[in-house]
């Protein structure tokens, strides 16, 4: 493609304040009192005022409860043995102070993150790292409510998804209830897990960026740079790699490239490999994957040159072969527990045969989806990762649920998902009350939590195919479309 070629790109964030950039719906909604409205579903001047004002609510709600809560349970204070804060952010703060104090963050015992999130928190007082961590979670939820606009802007789509899903609420207060009111990322983000502020941010920032609606260089140097924070900063988000740069490969090529090929024989796949083998290898995915490389390497390396080697062994590579018994979703779980003394060989097989599964399985969706929808892509890749993971805790249900907000319009609220969620939120609630009979009563419900674990991966496996069977993965309708004016 002709790099004299003129992108129009697009990297607007919708105001926090109340003139949010209503302008394109105007057509479709009435302007009344400073408000937004689409139906008489939205009504009265309070919810009004929580919509225009989502932003400062959300943060005004997160910064309330960061204070109060801590306050009132922690201690003891009103139920006996429970505490509010996570243990997490004690482990943060506690590294933060080290680097006050002019040694290692990684002296404190258990600290196994990025050294920079310690020197970030270092520069506030001990209670204030969780309202950072609220401010930046309330910014995802921004992010998610302007790429939600964007998204019906570019698609023109509302109709249709009003049909697809039955008694929708007005979308502004849709938009608005995904993240920034949101009970499980206001729960998360107020006890002190710092996932939205190092690695939910970055990433949101990335797939914001690379959506953008342009194909420039630049916009895949600043992608590529904020993927390689996301990286360094928790290693997970190396996942999406490949469906960054699949999509960012085809919206250089133009819209007409999202139509791709698909092989209908083994003859066609040395063709295919060999189409998307060029596509890569144009300069904008190049540039997105150099300087992701680039930017990774830089911050690992600093990391290495300021702390040592322990920086490397707990910040990243400890992540490859972390194993906890307790507090503990996955179907692992009973597994890891007998084997906690003990090298288990056949832990290690079962490990890597559901390795190879996963990599075929993102290998797929980032060639076969990620070019036609990159957030449905990265919802599908993160869900099948958390429930395959050796560990899985509260926080990392929040990886996939910041993205399907994003595709949401992709899937049909069918009977199907419907009962498919059902199942999962009793399999949820099975095993809290498991796992509390054991860690907290003392009963020996060993297999019985295992049990529940085998439950809650086989109900995630249900859910996410019933969403795909639900899902409207044809090219025709886009999440995000790509627009490029020629000379």
């Amino acid at each position: 493609m002709d790099q004299g070629n003129d992108s129009r790109v697009d990297l607007t964030l919708t105001s926090p304040f109340p003139q949010m950039d209503f302008e394109k719906d105007s057509q479709r909604h009435k302007l009344n009192g400073g408000s937004l409205r689409r139906d008489p579903q939205l009504k009265g001047p309070t919810v009004s005022a929580i919509v225009s004002h989502a932003f400062w609510v959300g943060l005004g709600v997160r910064l309330f409860l960061a204070w109060f809560l801590p306050w009132a349970l922690d201690d003891g204070g009103i139920l006996p043995g429970v505490s509010y804060t996570d243990i997490d952010y004690h482990v943060f703060m506690d590294a933060a102070t080290y680097i006050q104090k002019g040694s290692s963050p990684y002296d404190r015992t258990t600290y196994r993150y990025t050294p920079f999130l310690a020197a970030l928190l270092s520069h506030l007082p001990r209670k204030g790292g969780r309202f950072l961590i609220c401010v930046a979670d309330a910014l995802c939820g921004q992010l998610i409510v302007t790429m939600r606009r964007k998204q019906r802007n570019l698609t023109s789509n509302e109709s249709s998804m009003a049909a697809s899903w039955p008694k929708r609420l007005d979308l502004n207060l849709e938009d608005v209830l995904w993240w920034l009111f949101n009970p499980l990322a206001i729960n998360i983000c107020t006890r002190g897990s710092a996932e939205s502020l190092i690695v939910l941010l970055p990433v949101l920032i990335t797939v914001w960026i690379v959506t953008s609606g342009g194909n420039s260089l630049a916009i895949a140097t600043l992608a590529g740079c904020w993927h390689g924070i996301a990286v360094h900063a928790k290693l997970y988000p190396i996942i999406y790699s490949l469906s960054f740069l699949t999509h960012i490969a085809v919206s250089y090529d133009g819209p007409s490239a999202v139509h791709l090929p698909v092989p209908s024989s083994i003859s066609h796949i040395s063709g295919y490999v060999h189409g998307w083998k060029r596509r890569l290898l144009r300069p904008a995915p190049v540039l997105f994957g150099v300087c992701s490389i680039g930017v990774f390497a830089g911050l690992t390396y600093l990391s290495l040159l300021w702390y040592g080697q322990k920086a490397i062994d707990e910040g990243l590579l400890y992540h490859f072969v972390r194993v906890d018994h307790r507090h503990n979703y996955s179907m692992h779980w009973y597994w890891i527990y007998l084997g906690r003394s003990t090298e288990d060989e056949s832990m290690a097989l079962a490990g890597r045969l559901l390795l190879i599964t996963q990599t075929v399985l993102l290998i797929t969706t980032s060639v076969m989806v990620a070019p036609r929808n990159l957030t449905l892509a990265m919802f599908v890749q993160t869900f099948l990762f958390v429930a395959h993971n050796k560990v899985i805790t509260a926080q990392y249900f929040t990886w996939y649920l910041c993205l399907l907000p994003l595709c949401s319009a992709s899937f049909r609220l069918t009977r199907r998902v419907v009962e498919a969620l059902a199942i999962l939120l009793v399999s949820v609630g099975f095993w809290l009350g498991s796992a509390y009979s054991l860690e907290m009563l003392g009963f020996g419900f060993h297999r019985i939590v295992w049990m529940a674990s085998l439950i809650f991966f086989a109900a995630n496996v249900h859910l996410l195919r019933a969403l795909l069977a639900s899902a409207q993965l044809h090219s025709s309708t886009p999440v995000y479309s790509f627009t490029v004016k020629k000379d």
